[in-house]
């Protein structure tokens, strides 16, 4: 199939895309329990070894993600407010300040703990929660090094705004109040664990029953875990509805601009969401697979892929909207993601594997054809009944002629004389072989026939390639959804 020129507005549709793309990321990485996004981690940083994109931590993607979209939204210009507010930067000081509002170090070492004695058999409570009490004290020593840095940060911005001049004054206090905010979240994570600490010292005394210790111990490390999730959530409030006001405001101004990169968008953010905003163990509501990955939705993020289909490689919107497809089956079907919970982060991680693929093919225009594994062959019977069903009455029509004449010529190698013989079996071998040609014309040859058929079954053979759904468990659930696609290739007459 020849190449179509992109349209002239294609790098404005494209960087719409991502700017929808990134902002349901930053949405998803800021939520409490999101989605942990690549689980590929370096084993040391020894001499500052530098890391791959996927193999940097959760909290240098979360800025990364964030840098990008302030960066797209001014690029678009939907960046600023009424009031000449920047959304990107305002995004990008409330989740620094919900990050460490949410003090994670000392999270994860309560959190650790818990785990640790929630599963501990009472007989060997007592040597267990010593072990638990030199990890917290651990990660005391290792949350005071962070409170540090965030004090020292706070001294910064008011030598900062000390030294401000006048028009800057209001910018410098801003940071001064934020950084304070941040150093007064990662002390509470001090106190947390340091309350910690001391509820195990106090529950484990000498003469303490161990069960009663247990529980006891348990219930304060709990405590210091909520009183952290608590305090965290406000935060988190005000950043979802600030990234909710960005989105319309983003919405509305696009909308104005161009259809295409409002399309764009919507396409981008809504492809983003299946995985950045979905919280398996809802059953309902707006972050559970029925919602995210519903009739409804894929329906029209279908019909979004099929409208920017012009700013995409030739196979890639019917590829795109052939997955999204196979992954509503998956959400309408419990025994094909899984239902128990191993089996369900593993469908959680091949969606997350099929967002990086979708980025892959439509912002950096990766051919899908070259999924396809080497001398792979469309064996599906269904190909061969469409090639019979396009060419059935050519064949009938030639396979008639040939037969009357075959006739005709036998009858005259044997001197017939039946003159009438010869005659109707000559004019029938004319009219099937002439009805054979007429019908060839009347299909606008077979030429463009073959070119649909190759499409179908070729399109057919990239969806499976391009898809990374947990194998079903019945086979013919794979192609019952994909018999449910709805985009082709567009075919040249």
């Amino acid at each position: 199939m020849k190449p179509v020129t992109a349209p002239d507005d294609a790098h404005k549709v494209m960087t719409a895309f991502r700017l929808g793309w990134y902002l349901a990321e930053v949405r998803g990485r800021n939520r409490p329990g999101g989605p942990p996004g690549s689980g590929d981690q370096m084993p040391d940083h020894i001499d500052h070894a530098l890391p791959l994109r996927n193999e940097r931590s959760p909290t240098e993607l979360r800025i990364e993600a964030q840098s990008v979209i302030t960066a797209l939204a001014k690029e678009l210009r939907v960046d600023e407010d009424d009031h000449c507010a920047s959304f990107g930067e305002a995004i990008d000081d409330q989740a620094k300040l919900l990050a460490h509002i949410r003090a994670p170090k000392a999270a994860r070492a309560l959190q650790q703990g818990i785990g640790v004695l929630a599963k501990t058999p009472t007989r060997q409570a007592r040597p267990v929660a010593r072990e638990v009490f030199a990890q917290l004290k651990q990660a005391f020593a290792d949350q005071q090094e962070v409170v540090d840095k965030r004090w020292q940060a706070v001294a910064d911005a008011e030598v900062a705004l000390a030294n401000a001049k006048t028009e800057a004054k209001a910018a410098a206090e801003a940071t001064v109040k934020l950084e304070q905010a941040t150093a007064d979240g990662e002390q509470k994570g001090l106190l947390m664990l340091q309350n910690g600490a001391t509820a195990l010292q106090r529950a484990f005394g000498k003469e303490a029953d161990s069960a009663t210790a247990a529980q006891a111990a348990l219930a304060a490390l709990q405590s210091g875990l909520q009183t952290l999730t608590d305090t965290a959530h406000q935060a988190w409030e005000d950043l979802a509805e600030l990234l909710w006001q960005f989105d319309a405001h983003i919405q509305d101004v696009l909308a104005a601009v161009g259809e295409s990169q409002a399309v764009g968008y919507q396409l981008g953010r809504g492809l983003a969401e299946t995985y950045w905003a979905l919280d398996p163990g809802q059953v309902d509501g707006s972050t559970g697979w029925s919602f995210l990955l519903g009739q409804e939705r894929c329906a029209e993020l279908g019909r979004l892929a099929g409208r920017l289909g012009a700013y995409m490689g030739p196979y890639t919107a019917p590829a795109v909207a052939g997955t999204i497809v196979i992954w509503k089956a998956v959400a309408q079907t419990p025994e094909w993601r899984g239902e128990d919970q191993d089996a369900s982060d593993a469908a959680q991680q091949a969606l997350y594997r099929q967002t990086r693929r979708w980025y892959e093919l439509i912002v950096l225009a990766q051919d899908p054809t070259t999924l396809i594994k080497p001398y792979a062959l469309m064996t599906n019977y269904r190909t061969v009944l469409r090639a019979l069903g396009l060419f059935l009455p050519q064949l009938l029509a030639t396979i008639a002629g040939l037969g009357f004449l075959g006739a005709l010529l036998f009858l005259l190698s044997n001197n017939s004389k039946s003159t009438l013989a010869q005659t109707l079996t000559g004019i029938l071998a004319a009219v099937g072989l002439s009805f054979a040609g007429l019908t060839g014309t009347l299909k606008s040859s077979a030429q463009a026939m073959l070119t649909r058929l190759r499409q179908d079954s070729y399109t057919d053979l990239v969806i499976l390639a391009v898809q990374t759904a947990p194998p079903p468990k019945r086979k013919k659930l794979l192609q019952q959804a994909l018999d449910q696609r709805r985009l082709t290739p567009a075919t040249p007459n």
